[in-house]
């Protein structure tokens, strides 16, 4: 039973390194030079096309959203028309009584009995 793969080792140390080792130091003149070398602390910054439509894709998203509040709070603030919980002829209405709602004509919806406990 031979195999034509043979077993490898793995490496117990890190031989091949793409940044070299240095030594710990407090020298801030030092730390800032080689963070300047390095290339993962220094990534190019995004060209101006980039910027641009970053800056206009945040205008029309805070547009997009208040435009969509707006039309909101336009339609939720005529729709329902609250109708009187008391009649002139009774003074009480039993506790266990009914929101009763009716569908208008133009669309709105007329509130009947208690009043809801949501807006």
């Amino acid at each position: 039973m031979s195999t034509e793969y043979q077993y490898e080792r793995l490496p117990t140390t890190d031989e091949k390194r793409r940044y070299p080792r240095q030594e710990p130091t407090s020298d801030v003149r030092e730390l800032h030079r080689r963070l300047a070398q390095d290339p993962r602390f220094n990534p190019p910054t995004p060209s101006a096309w980039k910027r641009i439509a970053l800056i206009v894709f945040l205008f029309v998203l805070l547009w997009g959203g208040y435009k969509l509040r707006l039309n909101a709070i336009q339609q939720t603030g005529e729709k329902v028309v609250h109708a009187q919980r008391y009649s002139k002829d009774f003074k009480f209405r039993p506790a266990a009584s009914p929101i009763i709602t009716e569908k208008l004509k133009d669309g709105r919806t007329r509130l009947r009995g208690a009043a809801p406990t949501f807006r």
